[in-house]
């Protein structure tokens, strides 16, 4: 009995053993994260959680500057319980936040000095066995909260591999049957078949298939690069080594996708899957422009009030794409400009261009980009690039610009 207990036992510890092996990924390769304050030290998948092991608090600088008359009042910090993980560019599976250790969830918070280092464990639902990629999302990022948000993290988490059918066990041959001859019967008049009703195919789809390339557009090659876009409450990042795409969307849902890659200017398509007449896949390619000294961009989606520079909430998606465009290529300078139609008092559209042109550097300053690096410029009407009169050509001359005045 005790040989079999002690066999039984060796078993039990062989097959746990086997169910966890490989479902630790210590200090995982992460794509890129929100803020480098918040690190992940381990991933550990269980039967029934996905384990992240967190710091809060940057060693370097722990290490680095430990006098008391350089370290400030500290950070409060907390968890959001309304985070979730996903696979990148498909956010309608989510793996909900189940609990945190260490430190609060939202609301609550704690005070952390800046000569700490915090860890703190955070509990989600176990990830599907095979997604080896996945993103956390804690939340958006206004001015008043820093989430701590990761885009391809990469862990082990292998598929589970199907037991191997086992081959049919032949069925013994039959006796043949004696051959009987058919009776012959009169003719049965039946109904005529009813035809199916067929699908109504302008009913669009669930999900509308977008995919495609994005290319530099002097060498037409394809180059390493990123895709962002809001997919409900969730701001999805796709990182692309191979410059190749593929999303599915939400059919009810319209989006705003940017193409972006470092030493490019940025681009973005508006996608409206619920006018694609029914079609299930859609295709589109992005061209991006090199960088360079010079270059002038006009940004088509700034809006002002009538009359007045004050931004509309509408302009605050293409400027933060112009933010992170800027904190991507750290020794990019820029000079924004403002123009105006030719109606009105020539004086007062001078001014008004250079305060609205004052009012995007102010918003990307208030996003962290240093001012030394923002030149402003009003020239009111003297720079039309529609030369008539209707409405449309004057809306042409009614934009905000920039224009690269050092790489």
């Amino acid at each position: 009995m005790r040989k079999l207990s002690s066999l039984l036992l060796l078993l039990a510890l062989g097959l746990r053993f086997q169910t966890t092996f490989g479902q630790i990924t210590n200090s995982p390769y992460v794509e890129e994260r929100y803020t480098r304050s918040i690190r992940i030290l381990r991933v550990e998948l269980t039967d029934r959680y996905t384990i992240i092991d967190m710091q809060y608090g940057d060693p370097a600088l722990y290490q680095k500057f430990r006098m008391p008359e350089l370290l400030g009042s500290g950070d409060l910090i907390s968890f959001d319980p309304k985070s979730r993980l996903y696979k990148p560019g498909n956010t309608s599976k989510r793996f909900m936040f189940v609990k945190v250790e260490g430190i609060p969830e939202s609301p609550g918070s704690m005070r952390v000095r800046s000569d700490e280092l915090i860890d703190f464990r955070v509990y989600f639902e176990r990830l599907d066995p095979g997604i080896e990629v996945f993103d956390l999302f804690e939340g958006p990022n206004p001015d008043e909260t820093q989430y701590w948000n990761f885009y391809g993290i990469h862990i082990k988490n292998p598929p589970i591999k199907k037991p191997e059918p086992r081959p049919a066990t032949p069925k013994p041959a039959e006796k043949p049957k004696p051959e009987v001859k058919p009776k012959v019967q009169e003719p049965v008049i039946t109904e005529a078949p009813v035809q199916k009703k067929q699908p109504d195919k302008s009913t669009t789809p669930a999900l509308v298939g977008l995919s495609g390339t994005i290319y530099d557009a002097k060498t037409r090659e394809p180059i390493p690069a990123s895709l962002t876009y809001l997919d409900g409450d969730d701001s999805v990042r796709m990182n692309l080594s191979s410059g190749e795409y593929r999303l599915g969307l939400n059919s009810k849902q319209n989006y705003s996708i940017v193409a972006g890659a470092k030493g490019y200017l940025s681009t973005s398509l508006d996608v409206s899957p619920a006018d694609s007449s029914g079609a299930t896949t859609l295709e589109h390619d992005f061209y991006l422009q090199p960088l360079a000294k010079g270059a002038s961009v006009t940004l088509d989606k700034i809006y002002f009030a009538t009359s007045k520079f004050e931004l509309l909430p509408e302009s605050f998606g293409e400027l933060d794409e112009l933010v992170t465009m800027l904190r991507e290529n750290p020794s990019l300078k820029i000079r924004v400009e403002g123009h105006t139609d030719n109606l009105g008092d020539f004086d007062k559209n001078v001014e008004l261009s250079r305060q609205r042109a004052e009012a995007v550097r102010d918003y990307l300053t208030k996003k962290g980009i240093v001012s030394d690096r923002i030149e402003t410029q009003g020239y009111g009407p003297t720079r039309p690039v529609g030369k008539g009169n209707s409405e449309s050509e004057r809306r042409k001359n009614r934009r905000v610009e920039f224009v690269i005045t050092e790489i």
